[in-house]
């Protein structure tokens, strides 16, 4: 009668032994969300904030464009420098390190469920 008590206790250990590690892993996969979800808004605020300036700078020029294709390929044009480039390459990393923290979440979300549901029946 001893040995089942002990081999529960012993269960009840490792239990809180992954729970700690899991809750720890979750925290740390949410901190890594957030800096992505950050970084991914200064990238975005960087980009637009960059768009707004060629506008802004080349502004007259547009305006004096004879027909609204012919604005467009200006500023597609304007927008074609290696800063525009920059700016889109450090958004499209922002948005794949988010995009990697939110399924690190989903996964770890799971794996608390499974666990939940696998305890559910030893219980």
């Amino acid at each position: 009668m001893g040995s089942r008590r002990d081999e529960r206790l012993r269960r009840g250990e490792e239990t809180a032994t992954t729970n700690d590690a899991l809750i720890e892993e979750i925290d740390e996969a949410y901190r890594r969300l957030s800096a992505a979800t950050e970084a991914l808004a200064s990238a975005d605020r960087s980009l637009a904030e960059h768009v707004r300036r060629i506008r802004l700078d080349n502004a007259e020029a547009i305006l004096e464009a004879k027909n609204e294709r012919t604005a467009s390929l200006y500023l597609d044009g304007l927008l074609d420098t290696d800063e525009h480039r920059r700016l889109e390459d450090a958004r499209a990393r922002a948005e794949l390190d988010h995009q990697h923290a939110r399924r690190e979440v989903e996964r770890l979300h799971l794996i608390v469920r499974l666990l939940g549901a696998t305890e559910g029946r030893q219980g």
